[in-house]
């Protein structure tokens, strides 16, 4: 009999843009539109897969490196506004998020955010999707940590919080820069979560389970109900 994917599991450690929240093409969205006004062309499965989860510290310095310029006042201070304002409008959790949060609380399996969001975006985000008590001093940035993420120092912050051996740890990312964090981090189970609005066709959700497959994932889902099952 195939056993739980939570069987022997002793922390999850969540994405969160992506994974707890539909938030990807609202983020994406308004970084393509960053690059357009920063004169960069991009398509949008180049976006997924070159930028999905990297800390806007490594988007800037790829937006310098790429035309020379400081892309100050267009990223991140432009992006990061709009990308509040839209949050603030409207925002929904990924299906099976709450009821997958509901169990790991049911069975007292402790968990966390380690995201590579802006302290700031997540509060709001949390808040507008109404869960900032739930995570309450468990919502992590890579702003706290030396390193952003495809570096493991958000995932050794995070298992360090909750206490917990990274081998006996659980990630759920939707992002190869955050696997392969994950990986570098010694973390026992990568979950790789390709059912974000973001993934729009089959042809690139496939494409994705396959990066993050190479990346370290050891399971790929498209929902997080398949967690539950």
């Amino acid at each position: 009999m195939k056993s739980h994917p939570l069987s022997g599991i002793k922390a999850v450690i969540f994405d969160f843009d992506g994974v707890l929240v539909d938030s990807e093409p609202i983020s994406l969205g308004e970084l393509k539109n960053s690059f357009e006004e920063h004169g960069i062309q991009m398509e949008w499965s180049a976006l997924v897969k070159g930028f999905l989860g990297t800390a806007p510290r490594d988007i800037t310095r790829f937006m310098h490196e790429e035309t020379g310029r400081d892309p100050a006042g267009i990223f991140p201070e432009g992006w990061h506004a709009r990308v509040m304002k839209r949050f603030a409008q409207g925002l929904t959790m990924i299906s099976g998020a709450e009821a997958l949060l509901d169990k790991l609380d049911a069975d007292g399996i402790p968990y966390c955010i380690a995201s590579g969001s802006h302290p700031d975006r997540l509060q709001l985000a949390l808040s507008t999707i109404g869960q900032e008590k739930r995570f309450e001093g468990r919502s992590f940035s890579t702003e706290m940590v030396p390193h952003g993420k495809p570096a493991p120092d958000i995932f050794l912050y995070a298992a360090k919080a909750l206490n917990v051996d990274p081998k006996d740890c659980m990630v759920v990312e939707d992002g190869t820069a955050g696997t392969i964090g994950a990986k570098e981090a010694g973390i026992g189970t990568i979950v790789g979560l390709v059912g974000g609005s973001h993934l729009n066709d089959a042809d690139l959700k496939a494409m994705h389970a396959k990066a993050l497959t190479k990346a370290g994932s050891n399971l790929i889902v498209e929902t997080l109900d398949e967690l539950l099952d």
